[in-house]
Formats: structure tokens, C-alpha cells, sequence
């Protein structure tokens, strides 16, 4: 087992977001955690990445473990720099007055003088070639597919090992959006493990290995892809019937 939540519970000041949340996600896999607006999803990614309140709530009970250690006491950049987990954040967040290598090589600070960076860099090129065909552009004047390639394309110059999803589709037009799916389903099948949230939770459930549904911060349905997709409660409410 790779990442372990067990029994979490996290706050926004007086407010419990997450009421005992346990879930696991084993090495190699694609798992997609699926669930109507405020149901804790981005809540869920922003306490592995150990993110400090206000932009993530406060643990008050349970433990999030990676490869056996406990996050509850890691220091976000030691979550990317030691650990090699990285966010994509919902929304993207890029820097937009800086061009797509400046992003990139933004990435690759905490890696020191790695030889391997120019590789990464390469093989980032090879799956977005739009990014390469811009590489010098300012990110800001991106398409928004444009800039979600971008936003993965940083992931992953952090030299990860675990990769957080969230929202990849938003407002991406549906060839954009099957197209940053099967990137993603490639990437997996060289190695790396994925957890996404997704409201497309059609699509998510094509491309996952399991899910877990989430609704007002707890799980109420989990399973396989093939299981969730067929089952009446969730086709009814997430899959339009």
C-alpha cells in the first residue's frame, strides 16, 4: 500500500470537512475520488499535500501515511522535495507573467544540479508538443488546454512519484479533455501512480483502476471502475443516470 487515509478528520476552523475518511491507494494505480461540489475532494488532496491553513484545514483526528510514514509532521516542500508527491492544483495556477520553461524549470528547484532534469524536460516536450511548440511564450496568453498541459507538465518536472489531480478536465473542451486522459493513462502505464478528483466522473471511471465517491465529506460507495460504473446509486447521481 502506497498512500493510506485512515479515519481523517480535518476542520476549517469550526467547520468538520472530512467526517473519517479512510481510503487507500496501492502503488500503479489510477484512483479517482468522485462527488458532487463540497464534497471534500480538493479538501482530501490538499491535506496529503500537508498544505498550511487557510489554504488546506487542520487535522483534528485520524493519519495520512506514505510508503508507512506518517505526513501529519512533513513540511509541504519536504512532501515534493523528500517524499515526491506533487499537486496539480484545480485551476491550474501557473505563473502567468513567466513563459512555459521558466514554469517548468520552476519546478526542478528542489532538485538541485539533477543531470536527469534535461530528460524530464525532453520527455515533457514529447507528450505536450504544444508546450514545446511554446516554450518561450508567456503562460498567461495560453489556451486554457494549453495551460493545463502546463500545470501537469510542472508536476512532473518535480520528478514525482505520486501525482494529484484536481479538476484536470475543467474547462477543457472534450478533445482536450480525452486527450489530457489518455496522457495520463500512458503515464500510469510507465510507472506512476495517480489519484485524481474529477466531476467528469464518467470519464474518471474510464481511465481508473478503483474510486471512491465522497459526499459531504465522507465515502459512500467504492469499488472498481467496472463496479462503480454499473451501480444503480451512482449511475443515478453522478453517470446522468
Amino acid at each position: 500500500m502506497l498512500l493510506s487515509i485512515d479515519n481523517l478528520k480535518v476542520r476549517y476552523g469550526n467547520i468538520e470537512a472530512l467526517h473519517g475518511l479512510t481510503f487507500h491507494v496501492n502503488e500503479g494505480e489510477i484512483v479517482t475520488l468522485i462527488g458532487a461540489n463540497g464534497a471534500g475532494k480538493s479538501t482530501t488532496l490538499k491535506s496529503i499535500m500537508r498544505l498550511p491553513p487557510p489554504e488546506a484545514p487542520r487535522v483534528s483526528a485520524g493519519d495520512i501515511t506514505y510508503k508507512g510514514q506518517s505526513l501529519l509532521n512533513v513540511e509541504p516542500h519536504d512532501v515534493v522535495r523528500k517524499l515526491r508527491i506533487a499537486l496539480v492544483p484545480e485551476g491550474r495556477h501557473i505563473f502567468g507573467n513567466l513563459s512555459v520553461m521558466e514554469n517548468l524549470m520552476l519546478a526542478t528547484y528542489s532538485r538541485g544540479s539533477d543531470p536527469a532534469i534535461g530528460k524530464d524536460l525532453d520527455r515533457i516536450f514529447d507528450l505536450f508538443p504544444r508546450l514545446a511548440e511554446r516554450r518561450d511564450q508567456r503562460s498567461d496568453t495560453l489556451s486554457g488546454g494549453e495551460q493545463q498541459m502546463l500545470a501537469v507538465g510542472r508536476a512532473l518536472m518535480t520528478n514525482c512519484e505520486l501525482l494529484l489531480l484536481d479538476e484536470p478536465s475543467m474547462g477543457l473542451a472534450p478533445l482536450l479533455m480525452y486527450e489530457m486522459f489518455r496522457t495520463l493513462k500512458q503515464l500510469n502505464r510507465e510507472g506512476l501512480t495517480i489519484v485524481v478528483v474529477e466531476q467528469n466522473a464518467r470519464l474518471a471511471l474510464q481511465v481508473a483502476d478503483r474510486g471512491y465517491v465522497l459526499d459531504t465529506g465522507e465515502i459512500v460507495a467504492e469499488g472498481s471502475s467496472e463496479q462503480l460504473a454499473s451501480d444503480p446509486e451512482v449511475k443515478k447521481a453522478y453517470l446522468g443516470g
